[in-house]
């Protein structure tokens, strides 16, 4: 009996230490986590923390994602009418390069992408999947998250209080 009952009662210890350890994505009033990445065209990379001074928003998207697609086009729009105020930046996840730049094209999207090659920045955010956005303030503090498509309204209301912040 002890052969099976040892190895259970380890496995629920394990399983609650790492619930415990894992403290999900950072939320509201949080520092975002700072973060350099490639970019995705050209050379160089882009680092979170050269960003301070400026509301910022962080849209997670893949090429091969429906949501992030249909997306796309509110977020063009969302970056020409705040882009003087707000710094937009894609971040491309779990996609081949060329497939990522041919989705930047296509979509018109002109505003800075990286490529989180490895996985780590959506480890620091605790993300679940894609899209995903995070609207940062001037001094890289989380004031939104929105895990999942966004919507026109909800987008426009977040940048508007965003900007309105700043002033």
């Amino acid at each position: 009996m002890a052969l099976f009952v040892l190895p259970a009662l380890l496995f629920v210890a394990l399983l609650g230490a790492a619930v415990a350890n894992d403290s999900g994505p950072p939320g509201r009033g949080d520092e975002a986590p700072a973060f350099e990445a490639q970019l995705l065209t050209g050379d160089g990379t882009l680092a979170l923390d050269d960003l301070r001074g400026k509301p910022v928003v962080l849209n997670f998207w893949a090429s091969w994602c429906v949501p992030c697609k249909d997306e796309a086009p509110m977020l063009r729009e969302a970056e020409q009418r705040y882009g003087d105020t707000v710094t937009f930046v894609g971040i491309d996840i779990r996609d081949a390069r060329s497939d990522a730049v041919r989705f930047v094209d296509e979509q018109g999207l002109d505003y800075m992408h990286v490529r989180d090659e490895d996985g780590a920045i959506y480890e620091a955010f605790g993300l679940t999947g894609q899209p995903e956005t995070f609207f940062l303030d001037e001094e890289g503090k989380i004031l939104e998250h929105v895990p999942g498509p966004l919507f026109r309204d909800t987008l426009f209301q977040l940048l508007d209080s965003l900007t309105a912040r700043s002033v």
